[in-house]
């Protein structure tokens, strides 16, 4: 269940699960919560240097509600870090990253 207000598309945390919504949201509903390991584009924070082969990581504990914050995204694993997508290209001049999605279950219980 949503504790916070999502849109469709957007990177979150909800229930132990880093993913992708499959749909809008309000507090309390159920929604889909893609995990899965398709090529995406993901906008990431414009002080994240990305290339082909990164591994972008999530903080899963720097959360405003259910979305991670910019400084949640790394390259570097460790402490409450949760694989996100491996890069196959380069972040481009809008901040987009073609990758690979790797969360899956990593935080599920």
């Amino acid at each position: 269940d949503l504790l916070h207000t999502v849109i469709k598309g957007q990177v979150a945390v909800v229930d132990g699960w880093l993913g992708i919504t499959g749909q809008s949201g309000d507090s309390g509903d159920e929604i889909a919560l893609v995990a899965d390991n398709r090529e995406y584009q993901f906008v990431v924070p414009s002080g994240l240097s990305v290339s082909k082969g990164d591994i972008v990581y999530v903080d899963v504990t720097d959360l405003t509600g259910h979305t991670p914050d910019d400084a949640a995204y790394s390259t570097s694993a460790g402490g409450s870090k949760v694989a996100f997508f491996k890069a196959t290209m380069d972040k481009n001049d809008d901040d987009v990253v073609t990758g690979v999605l790797l969360a899956h279950n990593a935080l599920a219980s």
